[in-house]
């Protein structure tokens, strides 16, 4: 619902009909802010992204530029029921969806990141799999997933190997950059995944 009281195109209440996108300087503040994972028990995925962006960090939700394909992509593969915004990520949960990170600091891109830092996340990242044992691990992103676990010919798809005994999966980079996959290719992926992690 919009502030008007009339749902907006995607169905999102008053807080989305208030969200103000973070200006510049307050994205630059955000820089090595961590942003607590969304998890809780039960969950049949966990995404795990590479780290914060700037503006995720500043508003404090994970996945926070509204532009991000995560979000379509999560409504068009199946896995929730309306497109949501980031401001209301914390949704997530209850439809079985948790999301965490490989590296906690923020960053204006992934490409400040050192590969030991990529690889220095998996510890933290089994942990968090041991605690709350999601059925599937999803990996946001080939190129961090094969710095992190030494796969340099992983693909996109189901993993043979678990982590924690969690089934392992790697989807897709949803940013916008990644011009190998567009919307419906992004999508399908995650069909194929919903499928997996929630049956049919």
């Amino acid at each position: 619902m919009t502030s008007s009281g009339r749902p907006d195109a995607f169905g999102h209440d008053d807080r989305v009909a208030e969200w103000r996108r973070p200006t510049r300087a307050e994205c630059l503040a955000a820089y090595g802010r961590t942003i607590p994972d969304l998890v809780a028990p039960g969950l049949r995925v966990l995404l795990v992204g590479i780290n914060p962006g700037l503006m995720s960090a500043a508003i404090g939700h994970h996945f926070g530029n509204p532009a991000n394909r995560l979000w379509p992509a999560l409504h068009l593969g199946g896995l929730t029921p309306r497109r949501l915004h980031p401001t209301e990520s914390h949704e997530l949960p209850a439809y079985g969806i948790g999301i965490t990170n490989l590296v906690a600091r923020a960053t204006a891109t992934a490409a400040e990141l050192t590969a030991a830092e990529v690889r220095d996340g998996v510890g933290p990242l089994t942990a968090l799999v041991e605690t709350y044992g999601p059925r599937y691990v999803a990996f946001l992103g080939l190129t961090s997933y094969r710095t992190a676990f030494g796969a340099p010919k992983a693909e996109v798809g189901p993993r043979p190997e678990k982590l924690a005994g969690a089934h392992v999966w790697l989807l897709p980079n949803t940013s916008g950059l990644n011009a190998h996959y567009q919307l419906p290719a992004l999508a399908a992926e995650f069909a194929r995944l919903r499928a997996a992690a929630y049956g049919g």
